[in-house]
C-alpha cells in the first residue's frame, strides 16, 4: 500500500474517531449550547444587531439589591431562617441604617415577619424609618414567592393576601410592584390576580431561552401582559423581563475575584449590550442571588467601589445616572419614559409596546430541557395541599359564621377569639406550601416531609376550629326558655320552619356531650353509641343535591349489624336510601376486611349545614338499605353501567370502551389505557423521554369485582394480587345513579364517569392515564384551565411529547371541530398534574413519576417517590354549549365536596342535646354563575367576601333580587381589592399604545373565549339595603355588579340581632395525631396515606458516566480499525490475484492474520 492511500486511511480513521467522540458527548449532554445554572444563570452571551444606536444615548441604570430566599428547598423553612435568613436581614438593615445611599428590596414576608417578631422595639423603629426613607421596600409581598403552574388561584390569592395584610397591619405598607423571578414559567392568571390587588408592574425571569432570545432581538423585554380577553384592561399590567437571570452580572459578583478595573470595564460592556435589548433607556440590573447578603457589609462595600468609579465617569460611558434603587423607583422611571415616548396621542413616535395575551408554558432551558415534570412530581403532596386548602376554606367559613351568630355574647366572642391565631397560622401554612419548590415537589425529600408534617398539623388544628365553630354555631339552647317557637330563623328558607324543636325538649346544659369530631372512618364497633349525627358542610354558595360517601367499620363477627342501619335526615325525620359496598372482596386478608363504603344522596343548603342520623336500630331491619355483594367477573363478560346521563360499556379488562350520551344519543368509542414512560434522563423538574419507551400497563387485572345497586355501579380491578392478598395496583370505575323523582333531573354527580386509581411509584417510570375518543379530529388543539378560564393549547408536532405537556389545575378538554358535531370531552382532575393531547382525540394525563436520576437543575437529588398515590379522575361527555355553562361549575363541585363531622349519641339520651339541625346564612342560593370564593374573618373581626362570576357566557343568568344574608346584619360594606385592601385602578395601562406581535414564538395559551366586546349584562343582587362604597368615591349603589370572569371582593361587619346564645367553652381535647396518620385518601382506598420521604441531606453523588464514555470511546474506534484492517487484507489479496472468502472481522482466523 502506498503512502498516499495510508494517509487517506489514517485521516478517515481520525475523522471517524472525532465524530464518534462528538456523538458520544452529545448523547451524554456534555455539549450544551445553552447551559442554565441556578446560581450562575445562562453562561452563553447573546449577541444581537445594534438596532437603534443607544450607545450615544444617556442611560439611567437602577441597581436592585435583593436576596432570593427560598422558603424551603435544600433546607427546610426553619433551617433557612436560623442558618442564614436572620443574618441576611439583620446585616442588611444595619448597612441601610449606616448609609442612606444603600437600598434593598425584600420579597418573602413569611421570613420577614418571623425576623420582625425577634426584634426589639429599637430595631423595629429603625426599620420603620428605613421604609419611610424609601431605603427598604417590599416587592410582591406574598408570604412566599409562589409557583405559577401548580397552585390553585384560591391558594395564590391566600398567600398574597396573608403577606399583604401583615405588611398593612404591622407597617402600614402597600405593595405596588411584584418580583416573580424564580417560578418555572408564568401563568396567564398572574396579571389578572396581581392587577386586582393594585400591583402596577411585574418583573419576570424564567422565560424559555429561545423565547427570551427572540424578545431581546425585537426589543420586547418590556411589554403589556393581558391575562384574559374577557377582562381586557382590567387584567393587564406592565412587565419587565430580566436579561439573563436574577443574579449579579458575572464581573461584578462579589464572590468572584476580579480587579476593580475588570469589574468596571466588563460592567460597562454589559450595560451596552443590555441597552440593545430594550426600547427604553431605563435599565435595571439585579444585585443579588439565592441567599445573598449574609455578609451584607462585604457585598455592599465591593459594589460601592466599582459603582463610585462609574458614577465619577458617567458622561464618558453615556450614563445619565447609576445608583442603588428600589423596584418602585425603576418602574416609576420606566412608566414615565414609556408615557413620554409611547403614550397614546404621541403621533411623532410610531413605536408601541407589545401586548402579550398568552402564558409562558412550558419553560425550557435548552435542548431536551423542558420543565414539564414538576407539573406532576410528588402527586401525594399535591393532593394533600389541595384538600388541606379546602379544609381551610370550611374552617374559615364556619368560624366566621360562628363569630357572627355569637356577636351579641361577649363571653363567646372572647372564647372564639382564642382560635383566631390558630386560624391565621393555618392560613400561613397553606401559604407556605405554595412556594415554588414545595407545591412543585422539587425540594429535597426531608424538606417536603417537613411541609407534609406542617400540613398535617394545620389539618388537626382546623379540625379543632371546625369542631368548636359547629358547637358555637349550632347550639340552639338559647331558644328554649324564651318561648320562641320559630327557632328556625337562622335556617335556610328550605327548612320551611320544619319542627326544629325535635331536639328542643328538657334541655340540660350540665350534661356533657361528645364534641363534633372529624371521622375518616366511623367505627361502629363501639356499642356505647347507637346513633351518630353526621353534619355535612357545603362550602359552595349553591344548594347541593348529590351523592356522598363515607366509610364505616364493624367488628369482624357483626356484619349483620349493617342490616340494622338507618340513615335519616334529622330536620324531616325522613329515612334516606343508602347503598353499602365492601371495600374489598371476600378474600379476607386485608386490614380493611370489615370496612365498608356507605353511599347516599343528600340535600345541603347553600354555604350551610345539614344533619343526618346514622342509627343502629336493632329492633327492626332497615327497609331502605342495599348491601351490594361482590361479584367476580371473568374475561369476556359484558360490563355495562347506566344512569340518567350515560350508558358506559367497558372492555373485558374493566377499562372504558364506549360511552353513550343519553341527552343527544351520541355514541362514542372511548379507549381508556394506562401507560408508563421509561425514564433515563428525567428529574424532579424535567420530563425527558429520550432513550425511553412507552409501555402499556394495567391491561390485565388479576381480579375484576362488580358491585351494583340503586345509587352506584362499581368495578374494582386488582393488579399484582399475591396469594389473593397484597394488592399492587387498584383501579375503580364508578357511576352514580338516581331513580328518586324528588331530586329532579340528573344530579351533579351523574354528570361524570369516575375512575379511581391506587398505584405505587415505579422506579424510573412516569405513569399516565389516556382517554382516546375515536374519530375525533382535534387537529392538535386542546384546552387546559388556569384556574380562572380555559386556555387554548396547540400540540407542536416538531417537538416530542414531553415538550408538549402543559399544567392542568382542574381539567383538560377536547372539542369536536366539524360543523355538524358539537361535543366536548372533559377530564377533571383532583390535583395539579401535567397533560397533553399527543394524537387526534387523545388526552394524556400524568398521575405519578419516580426516578433514580437528577436533572441537575439545583435540587441535586433524585425524586425517589416510590410511595402509593390514590386519586380520582372524572370523565364528562356533553355538548359544547352545555359545557360552556357547566364546566367550571362542575369543576367546583368536584374540588369542593361536602365536609363531614360526626357527633356520637345515644337515641334514648337525645333530649339532653339541643342543636340546630339545618342552617344556612344565605337567604337564597347564589345565581348559577356566581361562585362564593371566600368568606373569612380578617383582623378586628371584619369579614372578607369574594364573589367570582364563573360563566364566560351570561345568557342563562338566573339572578334573583334578594338579600345576600338571611337574618344576619351587614354594615360598612366596602368594595376592596382582591387582597381585601384598598381598591385601586392601574390608570397607566390604558394610556399606552400597544401592538400584538404575530411573530412571537409562543403560539399556545390564549383565552378560549372572549366576551369583552359583547357588553354582557352584569350580575346584580341587593345587600340587605346596605350601601356599597365603590372606588372610595361618593357614588353609592345597592347592588353588586360582576362581569364574566371577574372576581369582586368586599369587607364588612357581620353580626346577629337574634337572642343571646348561652355561654360556651372551647373544647381542645379530642384531636389526636392518629386521625391523620391513619387517614384514607378516598372511599375506595385499601391503604392509609403513607408518603415515602427519605433522608437526602448532603451531596448527591452523580452516577459516573466515565466507564460508558471510555468504553464507547475505545470500542467505536477499535471497531473502525478492525473493519479497516479487514478491508486492507481483502484489498491486498484481490490485488495479488488470490481468491479468499471474506468473513466478518470476528471470524478472522490465523491464516488470514498471517497474510498481514
Amino acid at each position: 500500500m502506498d503512502k498516499t492511500k495510508l494517509i487517506k486511511i489514517i485521516l478517515f480513521l481520525g475523522i471517524l474517531i472525532l465524530l464518534s467522540t462528538f456523538l458520544i458527548n452529545i448523547y451524554n449532554n456534555n455539549f450544551v449550547l445553552e447551559d442554565y445554572n441556578n446560581s450562575q444563570g445562562i453562561k452563553k452571551i447573546f449577541q444581537f444587531g445594534s438596532g437603534n444606536n443607544k450607545n450615544d444615548e444617556e442611560l439611567s441604570i437602577f441597581l436592585i439589591p435583593h436576596s432570593h430566599c427560598d422558603s424551603g428547598w435544600l433546607q427546610n423553612y426553619d433551617e433557612y431562617y436560623y442558618n442564614i435568613v436572620q443574618y441576611i436581614l439583620s446585616g442588611v438593615i444595619n448597612e441601610l441604617y449606616l448609609d442612606k445611599e444603600k437600598k434593598f428590596n425584600w420579597v418573602e414576608i413569611g421570613f420577614f415577619s418571623r425576623w420582625w417578631n425577634d426584634q426589639n422595639e429599637e430595631k423595629r423603629e429603625i426599620v420603620r424609618n428605613l421604609i419611610k426613607n424609601k431605603q427598604l421596600v417590599f416587592i410582591s409581598g406574598g408570604w412566599v414567592q409562589n409557583d405559577e403552574a401548580t397552585p390553585t388561584v384560591d391558594d395564590v390569592i391566600t398567600q398574597m393576601t396573608q403577606g399583604h395584610h401583615w405588611l398593612k397591619d404591622t407597617l402600614n405598607y402597600t405593595i405596588e410592584y411584584a418580583w416573580q423571578i424564580d417560578p418555572f414559567g408564568y401563568s396567564s392568571s398572574t396579571p389578572t390576580i396581581f392587577s386586582s390587588m393594585g400591583i402596577k408592574g411585574l418583573v419576570i425571569n424564567r422565560v424559555s431561552n429561545d423565547v427570551k432570545s427572540y424578545m431581546k432581538s425585537v426589543k420586547e423585554m418590556e411589554f403589556i401582559w393581558k391575562g384574559s380577553e374577557s377582562l381586557g384592561e382590567r387584567s393587564q399590567m406592565l412587565v419587565s423581563t430580566l436579561n439573563i437571570h436574577y443574579d449579579y452580572p458575572k464581573f461584578i459578583d462579589p464572590k468572584l475575584d476580579f480587579t476593580l478595573d475588570e469589574r468596571v470595564e466588563q460592567f460597562v460592556k454589559y450595560i451596552k449590550e443590555l441597552a440593545k435589548t430594550r426600547e427604553s433607556k431605563i435599565l435595571m440590573v439585579p444585585l443579588g442571588d439565592d441567599f445573598r447578603y449574609s455578609n451584607a457589609k462585604k457585598e455592599f462595600s465591593i459594589s460601592k467601589e466599582w459603582l463610585k468609579v462609574i458614577q465619577d465617569n458617567k458622561q464618558r460611558h453615556g450614563i445619565k445616572e447609576i445608583r442603588y434603587a428600589t423596584l418602585d423607583e425603576f418602574f416609576i422611571a420606566l412608566e414615565d419614559d414609556f408615557l413620554n415616548r409611547l403614550g397614546k396621542g404621541k403621533k411623532e413616535n410610531s413605536n408601541t409596546l407589545s401586548l402579550y395575551d398568552k402564558d409562558f408554558f412550558p419553560y425550557s432551558t435548552g435542548y431536551l430541557e423542558y420543565w414539564t415534570g414538576y407539573y406532576t412530581t410528588r402527586p401525594l403532596l399535591k393532593r394533600l395541599i389541595r384538600e388541606s386548602s379546602h379544609l381551610q376554606k370550611s374552617s374559615d367559613i364556619l368560624y366566621t359564621l360562628a363569630m357572627a351568630e355569637n356577636s351579641n355574647n361577649p363571653t363567646n366572642i372572647y372564647n372564639l377569639n382564642k382560635l383566631s391565631n390558630d386560624l391565621n397560622e393555618n392560613r400561613n401554612t397553606i401559604s407556605l406550601v405554595q412556594h415554588h419548590d414545595i407545591v412543585t415537589g422539587t425540594s429535597r425529600s426531608f424538606v417536603l416531609n417537613d411541609n407534609f408534617q406542617r400540613l398535617q398539623k394545620s389539618r388537626i388544628s382546623n379540625y379543632n376550629i371546625i369542631s368548636n365553630s359547629l358547637e358555637f354555631l349550632l347550639n340552639n339552647s338559647r331558644y328554649n326558655n324564651n318561648n320562641n317557637n320559630n327557632n328556625n330563623d337562622n335556617n335556610n328558607n328550605n327548612n320551611n320552619n320544619n319542627n326544629n324543636n325535635n331536639n328542643n325538649k328538657n334541655n340540660n346544659n350540665n350534661n356533657p356531650t361528645e364534641p363534633f369530631n372529624f371521622e375518616n372512618v366511623i367505627d361502629l364497633s363501639n356499642r356505647s353509641y347507637n346513633q351518630y349525627s353526621l353534619i355535612f358542610h357545603n362550602t359552595l354558595g349553591w344548594e347541593i343535591k348529590q351523592h356522598i360517601s363515607f366509610r364505616i367499620r364493624v367488628d369482624k363477627n357483626e356484619n349483620q349489624l349493617l342490616k340494622s342501619l338507618q340513615f335519616v335526615e334529622a330536620i324531616s325525620d325522613e329515612e334516606i336510601q343508602i347503598q353499602i359496598i365492601p371495600i374489598q372482596d371476600d378474600s379476607g386478608c386485608q386490614s380493611i376486611e370489615n370496612n365498608y363504603v356507605v353511599f347516599a344522596i343528600v340535600n345541603l343548603p347553600p354555604l350551610g349545614l345539614n344533619t343526618f342520623y346514622l342509627r343502629i336500630n336493632n329492633n327492626k331491619q332497615a327497609s331502605n338499605i342495599i348491601l351490594s355483594k361482590p361479584k367476580l367477573l371473568d374475561n369476556g363478560d359484558d360490563i355495562n353501567f347506566n344512569n340518567n346521563k350515560f350508558k358506559v360499556e367497558f372492555k373485558s379488562n374493566g377499562l372504558i370502551n364506549k360511552v353513550t350520551d343519553k341527552d343527544s344519543n351520541e355514541i362514542k368509542s372511548i379507549e381508556q389505557k394506562f401507560h408508563q414512560y421509561t425514564t433515563k434522563k428525567s428529574g424532579p423538574y424535567i420530563f425527558n423521554i429520550k432513550g425511553g419507551k412507552k409501555l402499556n400497563i394495567l391491561n390485565s387485572p388479576d381480579k375484576i369485582i362488580f358491585y351494583d345497586g340503586p345509587l352506584v355501579s362499581q368495578l374494582t380491578m386488582l393488579y399484582g394480587v399475591e396469594d389473593g392478598c397484597n394488592v399492587d395496583s387498584i383501579v375503580v370505575q364508578r357511576i352514580y345513579k338516581n331513580n328518586d323523582e324528588k331530586y329532579g333531573g340528573p344530579l351533579i354527580t351523574e354528570n361524570f364517569i369516575e375512575t379511581g386509581y391506587s398505584i405505587n411509584g415505579d422506579m424510573n417510570r412516569e405513569t399516565t392515564i389516556n382517554y382516546k375518543v375515536k374519530d375525533l379530529e382535534n387537529n392538535g388543539i386542546f384546552y387546559t384551565d388556569n384556574g380562572l378560564e380555559s386556555r387554548k393549547r396547540i400540540y407542536n408536532d416538531d417537538r416530542t411529547v414531553n415538550e408538549n405537556y402543559y399544567p392542568v389545575l382542574h381539567y383538560i378538554k377536547l372539542k369536536e371541530m366539524s360543523e355538524n358535531k358539537n361535543h366536548q370531552y372533559t377530564v377533571y382532575v383532583d390535583r395539579s398534574v401535567g397533560a397533553t393531547s399527543p394524537s387526534d382525540g387523545e388526552m394524556e394525563i400524568m398521575i405519578h413519576r419516580t426516578m433514580n436520576t437528577d436533572d441537575w437543575k439545583g435540587v441535586a437529588w433524585p425524586s425517589k417517590d416510590t410511595g402509593r398515590t390514590d386519586g380520582k379522575l372524572y370523565f364528562n361527555m356533553d355538548s359544547v354549549n352545555n359545557q360552556l355553562q357547566n364546566e367550571k361549575r362542575l369543576s367546583l363541585y368536584i374540588t369542593n365536596p361536602p365536609i363531614m363531622f360526626v357527633k356520637k349519641q345515644n337515641i334514648q339520651n337525645m333530649a339532653n342535646e339541643d342543636y340546630l339541625l339545618k342552617y344556612s346564612p344565605l337567604s337564597n342560593q347564589l345565581p348559577s354563575n356566581i361562585h362564593l370564593q371566600s368568606l373569612l374573618t380578617l383582623k378586628n373581626e371584619n369579614v372578607g367576601l369574594r364573589l367570582f362570576n364563573i360563566h364566560e357566557d351570561d345568557s342563562t343568568t338566573d339572578t334573583e333580587q334578594s338579600s345576600l344574608f338571611n337574618k344576619l346584619c351587614t354594615t360598612n360594606f366596602i368594595e376592596t381589592g382582591l387582597n381585601f385592601l384598598g381598591l385601586t385602578k392601574n390608570y397607566i395601562i390604558d394610556k399606552y399604545s400597544t401592538r400584538i406581535n404575530k411573530d412571537f414564538p409562543v403560539k399556545s395559551g390564549e383565552s378560549e373565549y372572549s366576551f369583552i366586546n359583547d357588553d354582557p349584562y352584569p350580575i346584580s343582587f341587593s345587600i340587605n339595603g346596605t350601601n356599597i362604597d365603590q372606588y372610595k368615591t361618593e357614588t353609592k349603589t345597592d347592588t353588586i355588579k360582576i362581569k364574566p370572569l371577574e372576581i369582586k371582593s368586599f369587607t364588612f361587619n357581620l353580626y346577629s340581632n337574634n337572642l343571646v346564645k348561652p355561654n360556651l367553652e372551647l373544647n381542645n381535647q379530642y384531636v389526636e395525631q392518629s386521625i391523620e396518620n391513619d387517614r384514607y385518601e378516598y372511599d375506595f382506598s385499601f391503604y392509609p396515606i403513607r408518603p415515602t420521604f427519605y433522608e437526602d441531606r448532603g451531596r448527591f453523588i452523580r452516577p459516573s458516566k466515565l466507564p460508558m464514555i471510555l468504553s464507547l470511546s475505545i470500542g467505536i474506534p477499535s471497531f473502525v480499525i478492525i473493519v479497516l484492517i479487514a478491508l486492507v487484507i481483502y484489498y491486498k489479496k484481490r490485488k495479488n490475484g488470490k481468491t479468499i472468502k471474506f468473513q466478518p472481522f470476528l471470524s478472522i482466523g490465523e491464516e488470514e492474520l498471517k497474510v498481514m
